[in-house]
């Protein structure tokens, strides 16, 4: 019962692709080794990857020439980096992501309707909420004073409604 329950948590918790997505995001900064990667992808996660994940996806990605051994001084990680190819490839893989996109509002709408019951006009507020959010921080994010009064609009909104408790 134990193991079902485990392989049912991570199954919904891991969207298919994710880790893909991720590797390539991560190597387009700069090269990283198989545990980088895991390490910077739990930073921004509640999931690690398991060396059973990432290293098969590294070996098929050096494989099909999308990336290489990187040249390092330290010699205790083999890093990799992306190849010509592998840019390329990587641009127009992330040039689509809608369907990470799509995937986020779906989960994003399960959890919030199905979840924990919340009401659709309710539920329709907070998505549009994030879709705008998501929206002007992606043609502003290199603007500071964008960035910055987006975050006080989103401090203002959050004492707002914890008034609302009181």
């Amino acid at each position: 019962m134990g193991y079902r329950r485990r392989d049912r948590r991570r199954r919904i918790g891991v969207p298919r692709g994710i880790l893909r997505h991720l590797s390539y995001q991560l190597l387009k900064e700069g090269p990283m080794s198989g545990s980088e990667i895991a390490d910077r992808i739990e930073e921004y996660t509640d999931w690690r990857p398991s060396p059973g994940s990432i290293y098969p996806l590294l070996s098929h990605m050096e494989e099909v020439g999308l990336i290489k051994v990187h040249e390092d001084r330290d010699t205790t990680l083999k890093r990799f980096e992306l190849t010509e190819v592998g840019r390329k490839h990587v641009d127009e893989f992330l040039a689509h992501d809608d369907h990470i996109r799509s995937r986020n509002r779906n989960i994003r709408k399960m959890y919030w309707k199905l979840h924990t019951g919340m009401t659709e006009e309710l539920y329709n507020s907070l998505r549009n909420l994030l879709d705008v959010l998501e929206e002007i921080y992606t043609r502003h994010r290199e603007e500071p004073d964008t960035v910055v009064t987006m975050k006080a609009a989103l401090d203002a909104a959050t004492l707002k409604i914890k008034e609302i408790e009181s």
